[in-house]
């Protein structure tokens, strides 16, 4: 039987992913197949080309401790009232900083606020180069065609790359464009991919999720504030219908932290590591019933 995770996105939430890694590599879970969308296609790359939840942990702290990453630009987007936004996911907030801080006649005439390079030269600190053919665990990275509507996974080819395509959020990173395809961040379609991890021959799917799980209510909102949320609760209801297919979940209890406040990252490994820690034993539990049936069934063939 064979074993993959799906790893969401989120934004620095998506950081909890490696708590709940270094859990199920403790004790010995093994991971034939990874997938991830955005936040979650870094992190399953960087595990999938050296899995090692310490290592990833130390390679993602040197970045954020450097000035490479004070260059991302990412304080730009921290809102002046965090508490106010918690409820906001990764893309919609930055939708809702584009309405504030941007002229309808600029975005109309780019196809992203961040050029390119930025988020590769994030990548180029954080991945290995090489392809996704060559990752130690095979790998797979998530992304949506806006062009046709369709998740496109990506499972060959520069990793960085396909990272950079996966994590591209629509109105920030310029697209992707290949042929008729127009590549962005795979949250478009397929937030957690768990559909994604079963196609690359997954038999037993383990998903992580770090959506926020409770919103706040709105006082007085104005336009940005209902288009925002509506998208968000559309997201999430997304989310929520595709982790059902997974034979299992991970949901790290994140509280009300922000996408954004990636400085928060050791608390995030922490809430990863105690979900996993409280459901390891309910896993194996599944995992040894799920190996018993496939066994029997093997044998009758």
């Amino acid at each position: 039987m064979k074993i993959g995770i799906a790893l969401g996105g989120g934004g620095a939430r998506g950081i909890a992913h490696i708590g709940v890694l270094k859990v199920l590599e403790r004790e010995k879970i093994p991971i034939d197949f990874i997938a991830g969308t955005s936040m979650g296609a870094i992190i399953g790359a960087m595990y999938s080309q050296n899995p090692s939840a310490h290592s990833v942990i130390n390679r993602i702290q040197i970045y954020l401790e450097s000035n490479d990453y004070k260059s991302l630009g990412i304080k730009h987007f921290v809102p002046r009232q965090v508490k106010a936004e918690k409820t906001l996911s990764f893309l919609q907030f930055l939708y809702k900083g584009l309405w504030e801080r941007f002229s309808m006649e600029i975005s109309s005439r780019r196809s992203g606020l961040l050029k390119k390079n930025r988020l590769e030269e994030a990548l180029k600190i954080l991945l290995n180069q090489g392809n996704i053919e060559d990752t130690a665990i095979p790998f797979a990275a998530v992304a949506t065609d806006i062009s046709s509507g369709k998740t496109v996974v990506i499972r060959e080819g520069d990793i960085r790359k396909a990272v950079r395509i996966s994590a591209s959020i629509p109105g920030i990173v310029p697209p992707e464009i290949v042929e008729e395809s127009v590549l962005v961040d795979g949250g478009v379609t397929e937030p957690v991919p768990v559909h994604a991890v079963r196609k690359m021959g997954a038999d037993f799917v383990i998903a992580i999720s770090v959506n926020v799980k409770e919103l706040n209510p709105l006082k007085n909102p104005n336009i940005i504030d209902i288009i925002t949320r509506a998208e968000t609760i559309r997201g999430n209801i997304l989310s929520s219908e595709i982790i059902k297919d997974a034979d299992f979940l991970f949901y790290p209890d994140l509280k009300d932290a922000h996408w954004s406040e990636f400085m928060r990252y050791y608390e995030f490994i922490e809430a990863g590591i105690k979900e996993a820690e409280e459901k390891i034993d309910e896993l194996k539990k599944v995992l040894k019933k799920r190996k018993s049936l496939w066994r029997r069934i093997w044998k009758r063939q």
